[in-house]
């Protein structure tokens, strides 16, 4: 329900450009329109590539008990920029579809042409910028890596079987980043996913999983887990938020241990 509140002001956007083609559909000056249309998408597109190059990072408070705060932002900015985007499009779609109209007459033609480029100038430039910063993307998280480093079988606060990974992470990539915001960790038994339980030998850790993590610098963090069977065979896997990188996918035997 938030992620479609969230995304309303884009729905708005699309709405408005919609019924404004509906209203002016029967002008006899369709080279106006479309370069009033053309205008507005180029302020959006602008907006837009300004808030892609210069985002408002949360710089809020600190620790764990701020994470949904940090997460709820994320969000926010997210559909800001979604938002922005799809009225560009919106906007820009319009533009062109009256600047065709215009093309009919050899005498509004030229506006027709100048409101294709007005239009669509910033598509060009939204268009190297996500072409540009997936590639980044990609590049920063192939050159993050986690490492087991050991696996120790032990009993959580309640007395359970429990296991405790400690995981090296490294970041190679050109950016500062956080574990928890870049690795996405799963571990099953049985393929059943079995949950962090918290161990009375890492109560005292302060939050290693959101400290900033600097390029070329490495982390160690231990993450425990209550075990379903303390005998049977446990399967960790660290990945990409995305899903496309795969840091570790392992299978350990705690009986082994």
């Amino acid at each position: 329900m938030a992620e479609f509140l969230l995304l309303c002001p884009a729905l708005i956007a699309v709405i408005t450009a919609f019924v404004l083609m509906i209203k002016f559909r029967k002008t006899n000056k369709p080279e106006k329109i479309s370069l009033v249309f053309a205008v507005i998408a180029l302020v959006f597109g602008i907006s837009f590539i300004c808030f892609s190059l210069f985002p408002f990072e949360y710089t809020g408070e600190k620790g764990l008990d701020y994470i949904g705060q940090a997460m709820a932002w994320a969000m926010i900015m997210n559909a800001i920029q979604i938002s922005l985007f799809v009225a560009y499009l919106s906007f820009a779609i319009a533009g062109t579809v009256y600047a065709f109209k215009a093309f009919k007459d050899k005498d509004k033609r030229k506006k027709g042409i100048l409101a294709l480029v007005v239009a669509w100038v910033c598509g060009v430039l939204i268009g190297s910028i996500i072409t540009v910063n997936a590639i980044s993307d990609m590049n920063n998280k192939k050159n993050i890596s986690v490492d087991v480093k050991d696996v120790a079988v032990t009993n959580d606060s309640e007395g359970k079987a429990a296991v405790v990974f400690t995981l090296e992470l490294h970041n190679g990539s050109k950016r500062s980043i956080t574990y928890l915001s870049s690795v996405y960790e799963e571990v099953t038994q049985y393929d059943l996913e079995i949950y962090h339980t918290p161990v009375t030998d890492l109560l005292d850790e302060s939050d290693e999983d959101i400290k900033k993590v600097e390029p070329g610098e490495s982390i160690t963090i231990r993450r425990s887990y209550r075990l379903n069977d303390a005998d049977g065979p446990v399967r960790i896997v660290c990945r990409s938020y995305d899903g496309k990188v795969i840091y570790v996918d392992s299978e350990f035997r705690p009986a082994d241990s």
